[in-house]
């Protein structure tokens, strides 16, 4: 950000090339919903816009690592580490679930860290808002099946309850250093 001076992310979709019209939906669903959330545990959008056919977002640049590559470097956390990390997760999903807002995707691809080793929870591209809006088709689930609550697997309503689950099968695989629930496909776990 040349205006500002100072270093950003951009998330970029080419609706000419998205698989589906629900692609740009949802994309443009993540930006309202993630403008709407200000807290220190989640990562702030400064802007949303088009360009032709690209929708971008434009949101604060972290520096630090996800969580899934702090596991890959080094397997599983200690009781503090993975304690903090889910206290600071957890806060930033109370807030969301407080705004009627569910994650859906609660996974340690998604939970950033900053130059402070504070936490920040991303990419709410298929979050869901209680307000009824739906952005995928009957009976398809959404998101990434090790950290799936049962309901969201078998794609029914589901709501703060399951971010929890997945929030719970996160902090296992911190202190484990495996998720609890493994197979060769999405149906088997």
């Amino acid at each position: 950000d040349n205006v500002l001076n100072r270093d950003v992310a951009v998330k970029v979709l080419d609706v000419e090339m998205a698989p589906a019209p629900k692609v740009a939906e949802r994309f443009l669903h993540e930006a309202q919903t993630v403008a709407r959330l200000e807290h220190p545990h989640i990562v702030p959008i400064y802007k949303v816009g088009r360009y032709e056919a690209l929708f971008y977002l434009i949101m604060r640049c972290i520096d630090g690592p996800s969580l899934s590559q702090l596991l890959e470097t080094q397997k599983k956390l200690s009781i503090g580490d993975a304690a903090r990390i889910a206290r600071q997760v957890a806060d930033a999903l109370a807030y969301a679930h407080s705004h009627d807002i569910v994650h859906r995707d609660i996974k340690p691809d998604n939970i950033m860290f900053d130059e402070f080793g504070q936490c920040l929870l991303t990419d709410f591209g298929i979050a869901k808002a209680a307000s009824g809006q739906k952005l995928t088709g009957t009976g398809m689930s959404i998101g990434t099946p090790h950290y799936m609550s049962p309901e969201q697997a078998r794609a029914q309503s589901i709501d703060g309850r399951s971010d929890i689950y997945s929030l719970g099968v996160v902090a296992y695989q911190c202190l484990t250093g495996t998720v609890p629930y493994d197979g060769e496909d999405s149906f088997s776990i």
